[in-house]
């Protein structure tokens, strides 16, 4: 092959990998509504799993969509951002959703159902990219 070859047969394999990288990093997410949930549990429960045993809690449950059960004791709204801070066991710790939309028809003490995705727990357990079921 001459080296004209080699540089524009290089050049094409560029830009098909470019391509196919720029395509991935904008693929939109996969709806939270759309994804199955692999845990069903209480608020309380989530939390204690937590504390009890940080590192087995994020083995099983860590980037884990999981729906909660629980008591609402804050809603925080902020540059069109909902945040729902869910009641636990622990007065000082919460199960805090940051919800993919703002919120609707939860006020604070309601009993709601809300289905995230568990990003780990720093003192409260955060899960993302949530929704009311």
């Amino acid at each position: 092959m001459t080296m004209k070859k080699i540089i524009i047969a290089l050049l094409l394999i560029a830009t098909i990998g470019g391509g196919i990288g720029f395509y991935m990093f904008n693929k939109p997410l996969e709806s939270m509504s759309s994804m199955k949930s692999h845990f069903k549990m209480e608020a309380a429960s989530l939390l204690e799993a937590f504390e009890n045993d940080e590192n087995s809690a994020n083995a099983k449950y860590l980037d884990k969509v999981i729906e909660v059960k629980g008591s609402v004791v804050k809603i925080e709204e902020k540059d069109g951002n909902s945040t729902i801070y869910m009641e636990a066991s622990n007065p000082l710790s919460n199960v805090i959703f940051q919800l993919e939309n703002s919120v609707s028809g939860i006020k604070e003490g309601d009993q709601v159902t809300l289905k995230g995705l568990c990003t780990g727990y720093l003192m409260d357990v955060v899960m993302v990219r949530a929704i009311k079921i």
